[in-house]
């Protein structure tokens, strides 16, 4: 695989060198407090969760009851939270980074029906109960959304649907913001992850199997909640609502818990230091209960995100590394070909695991492509699949989802929430219906131990599309391309040329 050269990178920083400079200029150490800490806190003692260090001994607790449902692309997460909304009986909270007002959320007819418009649904749901969106002010700089971006969809939502009460966070630090996905209905239900209801920079709304369309393709997922955590998640919720606006009182339902329902869930945050009154020495759980899952890995750690960035968890990938040096032992990341505004970072943590690996075949990356007929001498298209996807699964056992990215920002200066779980039976369901949309692999082939995966199929099948890619022939039998650092197979430079445009 390529390592690229100076010329790979140098192009494409330059579109992006305003942005990068405020963001020197701007940047916030991260903190002594992901920086220093050792895996495993101190746990309260009597608790039920007392006994496992991957939970989190701060800020909301564990909660013991729950039905957790994973919601893999855009078609399957938002129908269903198109579904809960049009349901509400009360009210419906939503937190976000960035809004789209026109936002298709069911697109089983083209062109969608325009009462499955966001602004649409919002209108006829805010007539009857009360609904209540809260998003970021956006940036004053380079960044997307822009501040014009942000208040333009408010003013656009509210001229549709003026009984809306929607309001804009502008609490985050310079170059750093509030990117948290969250929706709570009637405290009954709840929405987490990494998909917002936007088509800025790309249309959230796809298919597992990703046809190729007009813009690229974006993999994402979200987690369904219901039980005690939709509780937590609403607190979330109430707690920057009453820091940004002085509204304390806001309707309330206790969540309903069925008898059958005995997953354990946990509500885990990023709040930077100085930013809420209600956390002002922050809130560090996500970046906590990654490392500390990694810590105890035994078997397999497998990653989706859109960056893996941050020195403490590449750091503690490594350790992972040396400590399971017995060879039965993998770790899988799936990350974007070519990240916005940070493929040049993911290549430098690539490269630097692959060679702690030394050739050892323990760890491998991969990105993810969508192929199609397309005009041309070839008469194939073969594009990236963006990964924005926010999710870890640890040895069947623990995995969590949610929107926070594993770079410091995620971890330490933006506002991110998650939830995780110790679920082996929820863990291994949704390790497997990733790897069947990505490998386009059926049950029976998915059968075998995950290590065996990994060694066979996955390094199989991607050989096989970096051939196909490469050659440019034939329809793709799996979405897995190796990774490869320095320049990636699409059109880059027009990417940029985009991006940047975008970004005026």
């Amino acid at each position: 695989m390529s390592t690229g050269t100076a010329l790979d990178y140098l192009i494409p920083w330059l579109f992006r060198f305003p942005r990068f400079l405020v963001g020197r200029l701007f940047r916030r150490r991260p903190h002594r407090h992901i920086k220093g800490r050792k895996p495993g806190g101190r746990m309260p003692p009597g608790q039920w969760w007392s006994g496992d260090d991957r939970w989190y001994e701060r800020s909301f607790p564990p909660r013991r009851h729950n039905r957790l449902t994973p919601l893999i692309d855009g078609e399957e997460a938002f129908d269903a939270m198109l579904q809960a909304i049009r349901e509400a009986e009360h009210y419906v909270y939503i937190a976000a980074w960035a809004l789209t007002p026109s936002f298709a959320l069911r697109r089983r007819q083209l062109p969608p029906p325009p009462d499955e418009l966001l602004t649409a649904v919002l209108a006829d749901v805010s007539s009857r109960v009360t609904v209540k969106i809260l998003a970021w002010d956006g940036a004053t700089l380079f960044f997307q959304p822009t501040r014009r971006f942000t208040r333009r969809a408010r003013d656009e939502l509210l001229a549709a649907a003026p009984r809306i009460d929607c309001r804009l966070d502008g609490t985050a630090w310079p170059t750093h913001s509030h990117h948290q996905k969250a929706t709570v209905v009637d405290g009954r239900i709840g929405f987490i992850g990494g998909l917002d209801l936007t088509t800025l920079e790309g249309d959230r709304w796809d298919t597992p199997g990703h046809p190729l369309r007009f813009g690229r393709n974006w993999h994402d997922v979200m987690l369904q909640i219901e039980g005690e955590a939709v509780a937590d998640l609403e607190a979330n919720f109430a707690q920057r609502w009453a820091a940004v606006t002085g509204e304390r009182d806001l309707p309330h339902c206790d969540p309903v818990v069925e008898p059958g329902w005995r997953t354990p869930c946990q509500i885990i945050r990023t709040i930077p230091r100085w930013t809420y009154r209600f956390a002002l020495r922050g809130d560090f759980g996500i970046a906590d209960a990654y490392r500390d899952a990694i810590a105890r890995a035994r078997r397999f750690i497998y990653l989706e995100n859109q960056y893996l960035w941050s020195p403490e968890i590449v750091d503690a990938l490594a350790a992972a590394l040396e400590r399971n040096r017995d060879g039965h032992f993998r770790i899988v990341v799936v990350l974007p070909a070519r990240a916005d505004f940070g493929k040049y970072d993911n290549d430098k943590q690539i490269e630097r695991l692959r060679e702690i690996d030394g050739g050892r075949g323990q760890f491998h990356a991969f990105s993810l492509y969508s192929s199609g007929p397309a005009t041309g001498p070839h008469g194939f298209g073969f594009v990236p699949i963006y990964v924005h996807a926010k999710i870890a699964i640890i040895d069947d056992e623990w995995y969590t989802v949610g929107s926070a990215n594993l770079n410091r920002r995620g971890l330490a200066t933006d506002s991110e929430i998650n939830a995780h779980t110790i679920d082996p039976a929820g863990a291994r369901a949704l390790r497997l219906r990733l790897w069947a949309e990505h490998l386009r692999a059926t049950e029976e082939e998915l059968a075998a131990d995950p290590v065996v995966l990994i060694d066979t199929l996955w390094r199989e099948r991607a050989a096989r599309v970096e051939e196909l890619v490469r050659r440019r022939q034939g329809f793709l039998p799996a979405l897995v391309h190796p990774y490869q650092t320095g320049r990636v197979p699409g059109v880059w430079i027009l990417q940029e040329l985009q991006g940047l445009a975008e970004g005026l």
